[in-house]
Formats: structure tokens, sequence, C-alpha cells
């Protein structure tokens, strides 16, 4: 047990010793061993009393906090990294605007060969249909156009300029009645696939922050996004490449295989967002926590991890790059 998610509407987290248990008004429903967990998810009006507290500062659980919906609302983390010789090299890599222009063509690459790679898998599925085809050949251009940037706005023009070409066919690739994407919306997500999206961003985001903060790097400062107040940059940067072989391609087999249906959201009315219902958030996070598990054959050490394994290893590899022993490299789609 690494994660936890709390999604009980009402729920309050009580520690017994060691032990954090989950109470749904008077009755115990579920008891969570402390020194088993690494994470602590609370989506929605979930109650974490002051004892409960006390413990996961004691243990040092990362627990975050988030609306039904998926909306980031606040984190606890432990006490701040002992690693300081990690820390000011990362201060000084990313203050070093070739080598900040260096990894952020890296990440880009990394992304638009995931978003390719997961719209190649279809074609070959469908029948190469021409529309994806051309998109494919598309983002392909873009991706070699990001080598040759020469500043970081260059470079997130290149990752803006793929991501919309990729989105401009993600629909494509959803073949149930009753769904329909025309474009990247979000803050709030105006319809099921864009919420189903963002919900899946966010839980990812927050795995990838969980594994910086293990590895001691500072999440709060990135190369591809520049640092702002509350956004975690680097976590933003690691999630990149990981979008596609994770959540995007989580979205649409959820759909396509009829685990996520129209049912499960209700319009608001126009102009308004779309509500996920609670048992559909709870199917979204219990297919990423599957898909988290997923061994996956990660190639720099020849041998299968599970996801959440690759994210930490990534930021691992990041770690190493920042202390000059060795290159990073994203995590690429077979």
């Amino acid at each position: 047990m690494r994660t936890a998610y709390i999604a009980q509407t009402g729920a309050s987290l009580r520690r017994q010793g060691g032990l954090l248990q989950v109470f749904v008004k008077r009755e115990k429903v579920a008891e969570l061993p402390a020194r088993e967990l690494e994470q602590l998810v609370l989506l929605g009006n979930v109650v974490l009393t002051p004892a409960a507290l006390d413990l996961v500062v004691e243990r040092g659980i990362d627990t975050v906090m988030l609306t039904m919906s998926g909306r980031f609302r606040g984190r606890i983390v432990g006490g701040p990294s002992h690693n300081v010789k990690l820390r000011l090299a990362q201060y000084g890599v990313m203050s070093e605007p070739a080598r900040c222009l260096s990894l952020a063509q890296r990440v880009v690459e990394a992304k638009v060969f995931n978003q390719r790679a997961l719209l190649m898998r279809f074609a070959r599925s469908h029948g190469k249909p021409p529309r994806i085809e051309d998109a494919a050949r598309r983002i392909e251009a873009v991706r070699v156009r990001s080598r040759l940037s020469q500043t970081l706005d260059e470079v997130r023009g290149c990752e803006g300029a793929a991501s919309a070409v990729y989105f401009g066919v993600f629909g494509e690739l959803i073949r149930v009645e009753g769904f329909r994407f025309d474009g990247r919306n979000r803050r709030p997500p105006m319809d099921p696939v864009n919420a189903l999206l963002s919900l899946g961003y966010t839980l990812l985001l927050n795995a990838v922050e969980a594994a910086i903060n293990i590895v001691g790097l500072d999440p709060y400062l990135g190369a591809l996004h520049a640092p702002e107040a509350g956004r975690p940059s680097l976590a933003c940067d690691l999630v990149e490449e990981h979008r596609a072989p994770l959540i995007d391609a989580l979205v649409v087999a959820a759909i396509n295989q009829g685990a996520i249906q129209p049912g499960d959201f209700e319009e608001s009315g126009p102009g308004e967002p779309v509500v996920m219902r609670r048992e559909a958030v709870r199917a979204v996070v219990e297919l990423f926590e599957r898909r988290m598990e997923r061994q996956v054959r990660y190639e720099p050490q020849q041998r299968k991890l599970s996801w959440r394994q690759v994210l930490e290893q990534q930021a691992r590899r990041l770690a190493r790059e920042v202390l000059g022993e060795k290159e990073y490299e994203g995590v690429r789609m077979r």
C-alpha cells in the first residue's frame, strides 16, 4: 500500500496508534497502516483530525487534497530535503539558459514522440485513418523542429503546435457514441472527455511530484515551465512525457471499453462545466492505480518496472543530470 485514496464525502480520518482509521459517520470502514503509506489522496469533503494530521506529518506521508472533480486544493508534505548538494546543483542548472534549453528540448521531444506513438498505435489497429496518419506526420515534423529551437519560447511553441495537432484528431480515437471531443479545454473542463483528462493529469502530477520529493529535488524549479507561485514547475516538466502513455491511453481505453459511460456525467447547463459522478471518479482512480502498477520495460535498466517505479527512476535520472553524471532522456512509448 503506497498510495491510498479516500473519496467518500463526509469521511473522517482518525488516528489509532500507527493506524489511520477511516470513518463514515460513526462507522469505521477501513484501517490504513501508516508505515505502509507513502501518499494519501483526499478527494472531496474529507476531514483529517488533529491526531491524524500529526501522524501523517510524523511519518512524512505526502497528503494531497483534491476536489471531487480532481482540482488541486493543497498538500501536506514532510520536512524539507536534506540533500542540500542536489538542490544547490539544481538551482545552478536551472539558472543556466543553455542547460535549461537543452533539458526543455528533451522533455518536449519525448512528449511529442509519445503523442505520435499513441496516434500510430491507434492507426495500425483501425485501418490507418488518413487524418490520423497526417497528424502523426505533422507531429513528427514538429518534433524535429524542436531540436533546432534556440530559445525556451521556441521550444514551448513547438510543444503547443504539436499538442494542437494531436488534440485536433484525439476525438477520432474515441469510438463510443455519446462522447464528443472538439478540443482541449480546462479550468473547468466543459465536457466528459476533458473532465477525464483533467482528473487523470492531476493524479499523474501528484504521483510525479511525490517521486521528485522522494529523490530530493525541488519540485517548484523546472526548465520547460517557468517558475510561478504555487506551481510545481519541475513536476509539470516531468509529467509531459507520461501524459500520452499513462493518461491519454487510459481515457481512450476507459471510454471505448465501457468502463466509463455517458451516464457517469451530469450537464450543468449551457456554458457550465460538466460534473463527474462520484462513482466515475472512483472508477478513474482505480484505473489509474492499476495502470501505475502495470509492468513495462524500462530501457535504461533493461528490465521491467511498474509505472510508479518508472516515475521515480526518471526523477533519479534528472538528479544525475543535475549533478553532472549523466544526461536526462525521456521515456518513449514502444
